[in-house]
């Protein structure tokens, strides 16, 4: 590790002032001095430098401003600290909360409870997180009126704090929002559509549950992630509660899938790219790769279970034998993510503003999809198959094989495979959807194979006069 420690070091970077520099100065004294003389004379310019630097700065040189910082911290200049709260920062949180930790007592907790109660939202975060570490329930009162704050550092605090204190009440209330909200829309499949006002007010409610690391909320966030209009918000936060990983391992890999398709489809307008490294992205399409060359998941020629796409979220299934998920249905969000990979990783537009090392994952994850040996395409039009479970399955099942049969349309159409235009007739012809009528009348037009469709035969299928007109369109240019 130390030559490349030293490799970063010699990296010139300029945080705007000499105190900030020379804390992050490989010479232990000179950092260390740095650090004595911000914190003895409450230099809150320099840390504000710092503040509004640190996501250029590399995170082992953080952990290590941090840790001089708080280790400068004395009981004759502990009252500096709180200056620095007028400056809220996520990154040197740590650094704050630390030095209260370390010197805590009634009259200190007093202080720090007055600014929970008066301070600015900043300020609260920092309280908040003081009162998770510390074992003194005296802040429950404010921890439950900011837990729902739209401030999102001072809400996670809060939701954290509440359950080292083993405080349920608002965790019940959470957890009832979200499965009241999932019994609406079961009672009306069209209520996101219809209702995006009050799905939006579910956020916060999410937000509590997974800052409060109640793994049991699992099952209700995922029938909400099934359900609601904000589906790449909702899959990105569950993953903080639940990693892919940990899923495979419960037995839930069906489960894991749906969330990883949704945030493939999210990459990078709708999901920040940073978050690549969190959701750990290329260690799961190495596994999902692995578990295909070990025959894991069905063969192609052997068709989902009908009834598998009607369970609910708490069926189990073995972590490393995923019965009832198609080597197609896989192979078809790899493609996924050897489409949106490679576009991101060729396009600067989506990576100009990252940092390094995403950057670099970024461009690993691409290279990795690029040299997969397995034929991905081979067995794909079985996703196409779906339609024929479709039509008797229940309506949530129907809308999952409609949002996969309508993700393998556009991957056929991304990679240009128009020997699977036979097989999208076909799926035009026998579905009920117009939208997968419409969508696939699209792609033959753009394969040239209309020919395949007669055109009087899907617009009579096509009631929506919008989508019909659109669709009468394609056959017209």
């Amino acid at each position: 590790m130390a030559p490349m420690y030293n490799l970063l070091y010699n990296i010139v970077m300029d945080l705007g002032c000499k105190r900030a520099n020379d804390l992050i100065s490989k010479n232990l004294e000179i950092s260390r001095a740095a650090a004595r003389a911000i914190v003895d004379t409450g230099d809150i310019e320099t840390f504000k430098k710092l503040s509004e630097k640190s996501e250029f700065i590399f995170d082992f040189i953080k952990e290590k401003i941090a840790k001089n910082l708080c280790g400068a911290v004395n009981a004759g200049n502990l009252q500096n600290v709180f200056k620095f709260t007028k400056i809220y920062s996520l990154d040197f949180e740590n650094f704050i909360v630390n030095s209260w930790v370390k010197f805590a007592n009634e009259d200190l907790t007093d202080e720090i409870l007055a600014l929970f109660e008066e301070g600015d939202n900043g300020q609260k975060a920092y309280a908040a997180a003081y009162f998770c570490q510390i074992n003194d329930p005296v802040a429950v009162e404010y921890l439950e009126k900011f837990a729902f704050s739209d401030f999102e550092p001072l809400a996670q605090n809060c939701a954290l704090a509440l359950n080292k204190f083993n405080d349920r009440r608002l965790y019940s209330e959470a957890l009832n929002a979200i499965k009241s909200a999932n019994s609406a829309f079961e009672a009306d499949s069209a209520l996101c559509v219809t209702n995006i006002e009050a799905d939006f007010e579910k956020y916060k409610y999410v937000n509590f549950l997974v800052s409060y690391s109640d793994k049991d909320a699992f099952d209700a966030l995922f029938q909400y992630f099934k359900n609601t209009c904000s589906k790449s918000f909702a899959a990105s936060s569950i993953l903080y509660l639940t990693p892919l990983f940990e899923l495979v391992e419960k037995g839930k890999t069906k489960e894991a899938l749906e969330v990883f398709d949704t945030i493939l489809g999210a990459y990078p307008e709708e999901i920040s790219l940073e978050t690549v490294f969190d959701f750990e992205i290329l260690d799961f399409v190495k596994y999902l790769c692995k578990m295909l060359s070990e025959d894991k998941f069905l063969p192609e020629d052997k068709n989902e279970d009908k009834n598998s796409l009607k369970k609910d979220c708490t069926t189990q299934m073995p972590a490393q034998n995923a019965p009832n998920i198609s080597s197609a249905y896989v192979k078809r969000i790899i493609l996924k993510a050897k489409y949106q990979f490679n576009l991101i990783s060729r396009e600067d537009i989506y990576t100009f503003d990252l940092s390094k090392d995403v950057k670099k994952e970024v461009s690993n994850i691409s290279e990795f999809l690029n040299t997969i040996k397995i034929d991905l395409f081979k067995g794909l039009e079985e996703e196409l198959a779906l339609i024929n479970n479709a039509k008797n399955a229940a309506v949530e099942a129907q809308e999952l094989q409609r949002e996969r049969i309508l993700e393998t349309f556009d991957i056929i159409l991304n990679f240009g495979k128009t020997e699977f235009a036979e097989k999208i007739a076909k799926t035009v012809l026998v579905a009920k959807f117009e939208d997968i009528i419409s969508e696939g009348v699209r792609i033959l037009k753009t394969f040239g194979k209309l020919e395949l469709l007669n055109k009087e035969e899907i617009l009579d299928k096509i009631k929506n006069p919008n989508l019909k007109a659109l669709t009468e369109s394609y056959f017209s240019l």
